[in-house]
């Protein structure tokens, strides 16, 4: 994969209204995603959009604009399981943020998947809201969070070039991403 040139850079920075002020004299360089992610200009125009002709609840009325407003996020939720390549549209689950996102895999698909004895992993480089989560279900359950700091417990591949390896008894219960 190759990386992204100045040229490239200089244009996506373009995209984002935010981007295009100083602070200390320098370009705005943001890197707090985690929290709040800047907008490009065509989300700002499309919620603006919503806000100026749309603007009423999803799945909760008849009226005209209700029907556009249920309309446009179906349509983002088909868009967003096309480009995903989910199976089904009805496989895609909107939140209002990662922390509520986390929650809902930690008390839905963890807690449906979790067995007596398994051990739920989680890093010390976590956010606070992705280790929470993960101990109530912990203790909801009876089961013991760990935590690693060096040790790789799965390994993705057996093709290393390491002469130290260990079995384990745990069972893989897949792996989850949330950032």
């Amino acid at each position: 994969m190759s990386g992204l040139g100045p040229e490239d850079v200089a244009r996506l920075r373009k995209d984002f209204p935010i981007l295009e002020q100083t602070v200390h004299g320098k370009p705005l360089v943001y890197l707090d995603n985690a929290a709040t992610s800047q907008k490009p200009r065509s989300v700002i125009d499309a919620v603006a959009g919503h806000y100026e002709r749309d603007n009423a609840n999803i799945h909760r009325a008849v009226h005209a604009l209700a029907q556009r407003s249920t309309a446009a996020y179906e349509n983002a939720r088909v868009k967003v399981a096309r480009f995903l390549g989910a199976p089904e549209e009805r496989e895609i689950v909107f939140t209002r943020g990662t922390t509520e996102a986390v929650n809902l895999v930690a008390f839905s698909r963890g807690a449906e998947i979790a067995g007596p004895g398994d051990e739920i992993l989680v890093t010390e480089m976590e956010h606070h809201s992705n280790i929470v989560p993960w101990q109530l279900l912990a203790q909801l359950l009876a089961h013991h969070l760990f935590r690693p700091t060096t040790k790789l417990i799965f390994s993705a591949s057996s093709s290393s070039s390491s002469s130290s390896s260990s079995s384990s008894s745990s069972r893989y219960l897949g792996s989850l991403t949330l950032r």
